[in-house]
């Protein structure tokens, strides 16, 4: 009988603390700490993030390389990648520059539900590597597993800009629809457990990373339930390859809300 009762104790306490969670804490990013990180700049004037997949190649999100409405994309000419120290008010020996060549959005990308909101943007010049203020990003293909504390990256939202990170905890995938009406049933998608500090706004395409693997981005942040979804990269290793090696421009005209 004390075996059982012993046995129902230690049940409870492995329970409890699985269900605890860290409370997150937003940072600022210090040099180094994600160097595949680099802001993207567009006619918007958004502070998107993307992450440099190889030296000629960044991944961003969608919605950053497209106008308002998601219509058009952007001519290449007229997007810019910032590399190197992201948090410095002026050019230093370790800020890289380039500008877009092409860019090759997701061609699922739907706008209303907002899947496959991902884009590759490829440079007119590659980044000189090695670097100390650019690397490639280590894309993690490994499961990560529920309670799995990870960061996500965005850039400040007020104020001069500067990379900030806050932890977040993996929540269980088949709890993940449960604030959106069962729009994230998808066995890419993944999401955080309920996020407690107040300004927790980041934008589609911030990235996930886990023991410092690029996991995934950022694909719709919720507002009633405080959580935010991702979309897992490893599940579009595929694509990427298939964008890296492209040959062909984005056909003339697309726009997402035609399908």
């Amino acid at each position: 009988m004390v075996k059982v009762a012993l046995a129902s104790i230690l049940l409870l306490g492995a329970i409890i603390g699985c269900q605890s969670q860290t409370g997150n804490v937003v940072r600022n990013v210090i040099f180094g700490e994600f160097p595949s990180v680099v802001y993207i700049s567009t006619p918007r004037h958004q502070r998107c993030l993307g992450t440099v997949i190889n030296g000629n190649h960044v991944l961003t999100s969608g919605s950053c390389v497209m106008t308002n409405g998601a219509a058009s994309i952007y001519p290449a000419r007229l997007v810019q990648v910032f590399g190197g120290d992201l948090s410095a008010t002026s050019p230093v020996v370790t800020r890289q520059t380039r500008t877009a060549e092409h860019i090759f959005v997701h061609e699922n990308y739907r706008v209303n539900s907002n899947d496959n909101n991902v884009a590759v943007i490829r440079l007119t010049e590659p980044f000189h590597l090695p670097s100390n203020g650019i690397e490639e990003a280590h894309i993690r293909m490994r499961i990560v597993p529920q309670g799995h504390q990870c960061d996500v990256v965005r850039g400040s939202l007020t104020g001069t800009p500067v990379l900030e990170a806050y932890n977040v905890q993996i929540r269980n995938r088949n709890l993940c629809e449960q604030c959106c009406i069962g729009l994230f049933r998808d066995e890419s998608n993944m999401c955080s457990e309920n996020i407690s500090i107040e300004n927790h706004s980041i934008l589609a395409g911030d990235p996930l990373f886990c023991d410092g693997e690029l996991t995934a981005v950022a694909n719709l942040l919720t507002t009633t339930i405080v959580q935010v979804h991702f979309t897992q990269i490893r599940f579009l290793t595929h694509w990427l390859h298939h964008q890296l090696n492209r040959t062909q421009p984005m056909p003339e005209g697309w726009n997402p809300n035609d399908y």
